[in-house]
């Protein structure tokens, strides 16, 4: 795991912790379901970035002339 990767995963526990700290019964407060959505939301962004994001598999190239160069060199 790269650093970037340690620190959401640390941010998760972190939010969870205060999800599962922010709930009491009885007293109507939705803090916990809004921290837990906010955890949500970074669980999805770590696990994207884990199975797709790495230094040799994500290539950004926003030029598509580039990116065709690339990609059809290998095809003949």
């Amino acid at each position: 795991m790269e650093y970037r990767q340690k620190l959401q995963a640390m941010l998760l526990i972190f939010l969870i912790f205060m999800a599962f700290a922010s709930y009491h019964p009885g007293t109507g407060s939705t803090a916990w379901m809004q921290i837990t959505t906010v955890a949500i939301f970074v669980m999805f962004g770590l696990v994207f970035d884990l199975s797709f994001t790495s230094e040799s598999t994500f290539l950004f190239d926003p030029d598509a002339d580039n990116w065709r160069r690339k990609t059809e060199a290998g095809q003949y």
